[in-house]
């Protein structure tokens, strides 16, 4: 995980309730540690929390944070989208 400061402090929390489980751990695309998760708007194998942390350190304004919970989100319109 970077060690990047978001302009943004607020914590993001995903709705990943139709995310899927894998049954093999793969690397997660993130951290690299094994993951059983796969991301529901990516389809690719990604913690949650791995997830969260990344859009936290990258939002530069709340706007973009919207943008980004939007696009990782599945079910939103952005991210229905995708």
């Amino acid at each position: 995980m970077s060690n990047v400061t978001s302009a943004v402090s607020s914590r993001v929390v995903l709705d990943w309730r139709k995310g899927q489980v894998s049954d093999q751990p793969a690397p997660c695309v993130l951290c690299g540690r094994p993951a059983l998760c796969r991301s529901p708007a990516r389809d690719v194998p990604c913690h949650k929390g791995c997830a969260e942390a990344w859009i936290t350190a990258h939002a530069q304004s709340p706007q973009q944070l919207a943008t980004l919970i939007a696009r990782y989100t599945p079910g939103t319109a952005e991210g229905a989208a995708r």
